[in-house]
């Protein structure tokens, strides 16, 4: 018996039956419009986003969710710029909206974990909504997405689609964000949560503060929403569920300068094995998984047909599930950049990966 042909046989079989619950999981994602309208605290970090934030604050005016029942919250981070000036402007407009400014600095918890912890403190609501200073929500966000909280649901997960400029750097952001959807949807559906994006993400305040909030989170450099859905995930008694709604994709700004590209991907993948051990195990399977698929012939050239027959059927699978994903997301101009994706990106990710496993990046200003 051929042992090598018998250990890739298997990894193929592993391999297809990862994207077969990746198909069917994205095919399962349920699409809710129903809701009860709870109490919703939408609490917003900001730091010298005073040239950023406005379009943010205008979006925020457009919510069409009952005014008695929500509430904005802003944490002012020891901005230097006019970023509180800009909001409490905004403020002063709406009763629901309130300014909270942090001017001194906490020995255990520092930057947006300190902000988001003080505003959850000071909110009133049973489900807390969080974005960034720098992100453009839809009028139904609150509306379809609070639909998602049925009783056994502790966190629903959003989508945070990236705005598109031109050049070659908007197509690789573009689908590196496709691909962290897929990721952050599929395995809910399957009980399983692997990322999320804190750029659109709510849960209730009782289990937040159940799983020890973001002072538990002390140790993490970065990665806070990451982290904190692995804690709801781990210690939360509740079901975590992805919202694929359309009306609740909350825009974000893309970085376009290179440098500033260059640390914030190293920054991203710098957690995929700082992770749970489950997620990190999962990484690194996914990883030997796919190294042996396309590395097989150089140890038995003699199979070379066979090999070549399923890197097709493995392509083939790759693009049908990569265009639904397209299709949820709304991304379906991507589609025929895929198959050039399909063979940069695996490397693309590992090459992120390496750098961000010895914290090779600076922090974003």
């Amino acid at each position: 018996m051929d042992l090598l042909l018998v250990f890739f046989l298997i990894i193929v079989l592993l391999y297809f039956t990862i994207l077969h619950f990746t198909f069917w999981g994205l095919k399962k994602l349920p699409l809710k419009e129903k809701t009860d309208f709870p109490q919703i605290s939408v609490v917003i970090a900001a730091h010298n986003e005073a040239r950023r934030i406005g379009p943010t604050l205008q979006s925020l005016e457009k919510l069409d969710y009952p005014k008695e029942k929500y509430e904005i919250i802003f944490v002012d981070d020891n901005s230097t710029d006019e970023t509180a000036a800009i909001i409490e402007s905004y403020c002063q407009k709406h009763d629901n909206w309130r300014l909270i400014r942090l001017n001194s600095h906490d020995g255990f918890l520092s930057g947006k974990k300190r902000a988001l912890k003080e505003g959850i403190a000071q909110s009133k609501g049973e489900i807390i909504f969080t974005t960034d200073a720098d992100c453009t929500v839809q009028p139904h966000w609150l509306t379809y997405m609070s639909a998602y909280f049925h009783e056994d649901v502790v966190m629903v997960l959003g989508y945070s689609p990236l705005k598109r400029f031109k050049g070659w750097m908007s197509h690789i952001l573009q689908f590196d964000n496709l691909f962290s959807a897929i990721v952050a949807a599929a395995p809910t559906t399957w009980g399983l949560t692997l990322t999320s994006v804190g750029r659109n993400m709510a849960y209730r305040k009782s289990a937040y503060q159940a799983v020890g909030g973001y002072e538990a989170l002390k140790q993490h450099r970065s990665g806070d929403d990451v982290y904190l859905t692995e804690q709801f995930n781990r210690k939360a008694k509740g079901k975590i569920v992805f919202c694929r709604h359309p009306k609740t994709f909350v825009q974000t700004l893309p970085v376009t300068d290179f440098k500033i590209f260059w640390h914030q991907q190293i920054r991203k993948n710098s957690k995929t094995l700082r992770k749970s051990v489950f997620n990190t195990l999962f990484s690194i399977l996914a990883f030997g998984i796919y190294t042996y698929l396309w590395i097989f012939p150089l140890f038995k050239p003699q199979y070379f047909s066979l090999w070549l027959v399923i890197i097709l059927l493995k392509l083939i699978l790759e693009f049908v599930t990569l265009s639904l994903a397209a299709k949820i997301f709304q991304k379906q101009w991507l589609i025929p950049y895929f198959p050039l994706f399909q063979l940069f990106y695996p490397l693309y990710i590992s090459f992120f990966t390496l750098l961000g496993t010895f914290q090779l990046y600076q922090w974003k200003r």
